[in-house]
């Protein structure tokens, strides 16, 4: 087996260090250490993002997982559409290497990966997905003494010294039975689903609306789900797998409560409810790589009507936990018997392939079946469903900083709380499943006005997440790093989700390992160091988009360095390279890092800032925030106004050093750096995602060239009408030849490209105009439906 997207070499690595086949892919506890310097509790994407960016620096790391698979929410809960807010999240660091390796599997297969929400957003299969985190932890564990994976373990106690973690104790279950092993660690990650591992640390947490020390049990949460993988079996559904009788439970009722939201049917509108089961298939669809053909959906997990409201008993009491877990499923199976029999489905059934029957899945069915043994009859069907479930929310810790709502509202193009202390990026909309009735926030951080109204009412987009949010305000060597973090219910709504866990857990492991790196605790580091590390890695810190600095180029770390500290600041999404630095810029740099105004002469007007003015404005200001550190060196062009890319190439290493100063407490010098060239920029920097599609259609001649779209197809943009409409009759004549012109946006949306008929029919006119992130959003499904219709 070779795994598409690495080399033979690295293939061989990654089999080495974590066997792709065989019930336990984890590490020997015969092989593991007494002692790492990050051990992590849980193997989800926040966990999986701690791990590999810990390693990457240098850190022994040793993951913790109660179950024994790896992927957390997108893999073991089998959620595997990913919920991105917008494709730019594609371009972040831990999540952008993650997406490359999910797409050179499948166009390995010749499909594409762009299946979920019909055909608009990444999805892959769980089996897939926990390969490539297994091969992306692999690589990883080339840059350290140990990354070591402990399945089927759970940390029962932690080890503290004072308000410190020192170590854990571990109750591994292997084939030959339980053993309980102690671990020293120098910093403790709680990576977990439900935030089980902060209270034994101590550290006080939200849960809920409730505080640690005032838990309500009966205090509302967000709707938890227990999903299921179901494929099209074209030679008939095995036999263990059919549902011809009503599971126990199953009532006339619950049968009623389906019918409320999916009804038998072929392609219709996603407007239109209830949804047929052509609708539904399509809004989780996964590809196939048992059937990698592209053409009609024949995988796909339910995740829409099966959700289950939960209190906050479900986290605190084990019991309560278990017994809604085995409500969560059994919802899972009646709709499973609804799609066989009611709708008439009989070709469809949990998909056997997934490898979710695994020991632990096993075990925990049999069980739930020992209790009910009326369930028998279902064992095989149930052995397949994911292993653990979609939890939304957590225990969350009280830390350094609280994110609340406000500070991330969107709406009507709001701009976000900007934090100079920014360490990820996250994008999705306020997204609550129950439990956002005013009387269930936190009036002491939300607001009932601050709750959704509908889904992105409140505005989607880019929103930074500060480094004091994984700080607990006390406990020490110990970080959050998945749903857990500081914040409040409303704000998780919006965090949650695999792409912004993933790089929530990157920074969660920079953070620990740069603080043992330093000797210092994870609250004392400097987040300068975090967000250098972070953006080498290719991440992203300034929240709004910067149109005019190319990612591929050098000067995307300085730029994004200097925009998020607010030295010198884009306006309008540009950061204006080529301008000349004003002394009302020069004014506020110096404020920024002096902490303080310094009025040493006429007040500033605007004018443009000479380098040699520039260089002796800064060097005194440096100076008398860090006596040690120093500038040698001098402006190439002293008497000529210096550019804000200049600037930028000046003070972004300026606030490294500061912080490396601040850290080390030894001298650092600052070269002045001679002027680079920009990198020119095309329009397809702004969004590589959908350069590629546009690129597509010109190669099957649905435009002519790229640079309209690029330019036009962008939000806070506008597309001519008339340009769209004959984009989309090019696209109806391909999906349906012969098809009537007058049609073409009927066409296009059975065929799922396009959500409102009506708004099209009214903007894709001549003299219309059309938003540019809709119209981006029609690109990309076009090109992805084409790339179907080619092989069908």
């Amino acid at each position: 087996m070779k795994i598409p997207g690495f080399s033979l070499i690295a293939t061989l690595l990654i089999l080495c260090a974590f066997p792709v086949h065989g019930e336990d892919r984890g590490t020997p506890p015969s092989s593991f250490k007494d002692r790492y310097d990050v051990i992590i509790a849980g193997a989800g994407t926040g966990g999986f993002g701690a791990a590999v960016q810990a390693a990457r620096l240098g850190a022994s790391v040793l993951i913790v997982e109660e179950t024994d698979w790896i992927g957390g929410q997108m893999n073991a809960a089998a959620v595997t559409s990913m919920d991105e807010g917008g494709t730019l999240v594609r371009e972040r660091g831990l999540y952008h290497e993650f997406v490359d390796a999910v797409n050179a599997h499948y166009e390995a297969l010749g499909v594409s990966a762009e299946t979920a929400y019909w055909g608009s957003h990444i999805c892959l299969e769980p089996r897939v997905g926990q390969d490539i985190l297994y091969a992306m932890l692999a690589k990883a564990r080339a840059k350290t003494s140990a990354l070591d994976i402990s399945l089927r373990s759970k940390i029962t106690k932690v080890l503290k010294r004072g308000d410190t973690v020192t170590g854990v104790e571990v109750t591994i279950t292997t084939p030959r039975g339980t053993e309980t092993r102690t671990f020293q660690c120098k910093t403790l990650v709680d990576a977990t689903e439900w935030g089980d591992v902060i209270p034994l640390t101590g550290a006080r947490y939200r849960v809920g609306n409730c505080t640690s020390d005032a838990i309500d049990p009966a205090r509302h949460i967000q709707d938890a789900t227990w999903t299921a993988v179901i494929k099209q079996y074209p030679h008939g559904v095995p036999a263990e797998l059919q549902i011809p009788q009503p599971p126990p439970g199953y009532t006339d009722k619950i049968a009623q409560y389906f019918a409320k939201t999916l009804v038998p049917g072929g392609a219709e509108p996603i407007q239109k409810k209830p949804w047929t089961f052509t609708t539904f298939i399509g809004y989780r669809a996964m590809p196939n790589s048992e059937q990698p053909a592209p053409g009609p959906v024949t995988r796909t997990h339910m995740n829409y009507n099966n959700d289950y409201p939960l209190t906050v008993a479900d986290i605190e009491d084990q019991a309560a936990r278990r017994a809604s877990e085995q409500a969560m499923r059994l919802k899972t199976l009646h709709l499973l018997y609804y799609v066989q029999q009611t709708l008439g489905h009989t070709d469809w059934s949990v998909a056997n392939d997934e490898g979710f029957d695994s020991p632990f899945n096993r075990e925990e069915i049999d069980r739930w079946i020992e209790e009910k043994p009326e369930l028998a009859p279902y064992r095989p069907i149930l052995n397949h469903f994911s292993v653990m479930a979609y939890a939304r929310e957590s225990r969350r810790i009280i830390g350094l900083h609280t994110l609340t709502a406000a500070e991330i509202d969107r709406k009507n193009g709001a701009i976000p709380t900007l934090f100079p202390s920014a360490v990820a990026v996250a994008d999705y909309p306020i997204d609550l499943h129950g439990a956002s009735q005013p009387k269930w926030l936190e009036p002491d951080l939300d607001h009932p006005e601050d709750a959704p109204t509908a889904f992105g009412s409140h505005g989607e987009g880019p929103f930074p997440i500060p480094f004091e949010c994984f700080i607990p305000e006390k406990v020490d060597g110990f970080l959050a790093a998945e749903k857990n973090f500081s914040q409040s219910r409303l704000a998780n709504g919006a965090t949650r989700l695999q792409p912004s866990t993933m790089l929530e857990g990157q920074a969660v492991g920079a953070i620990a390992a740069l603080a043992i790196a330093h000797g210092i605790q994870p609250r004392d580091l400097d987040p300068v160091l975090v967000q250098s590390v972070l953006l080498d890695d290719g991440d992203t810190l300034y929240a709004p988009v910067i149109k005019d600095i190319s990612r591929r180029g050098w000067e995307w770390k300085p730029v994004q360095l200097v925009a998020v500290h607010g030295l010198l600041k884009p306006e309008a999404g540009r950061f204006s390279p080529a301008q000349p630095v004003t002394d009302i810029e020069l004014s506020a740099i110096e404020k920024l890092f002096i902490g303080q105004d310094t009025p040493t002469g006429p007040p500033p007007t605007g004018i443009p800032v000479t380098g040699l003015e520039f260089a002796n404005a800064i060097r005194p200001a440096l100076a008398s925030v860090a006596v040690s550190v120093s500038l040698t060196g001098t402006p190439a062009a002293p008497e000529q106004p210096i550019t804000r890319l200049e600037a930028a190439q000046i003070l972004a290493p300026a606030l490294e050093l500061l912080a490396l100063a601040k850290t080390t407490h030894q001298p650092q010098t600052l070269a002045w750096p001679a002027p680079r060239e920009a990198t020119p920029i095309t329009p397809g920097d702004r969004d590589p995602e959908l350069a590629k599609a546009v690129h597509r259609l010109v190669d099957r001649h649905i435009i002519e060239s790229p640079d309209y779209w690029l330019t036009h197809a962008t939000e806070g943009e506008k597309c001519e009408g008339k340009h769209v409409r004959i984009l989309l009759q090019k696209a109806a004549s391909l999906l349906q030849p012969g098809s009537d012109p007058v049609k073409a946006v009927e066409v296009c949306s059975t065929a799922g490209i396009l959500g409102s008929i009506d708004y099209w029919e009214k903007t894709a006119v001549e003299g219309g105009k059309c938003d540019g992130k809709n119209v981006a959003t029609i690109l990309r499904r076009i090109s992805q439906r084409l790339a179907q219709v080619r092989s069908e």
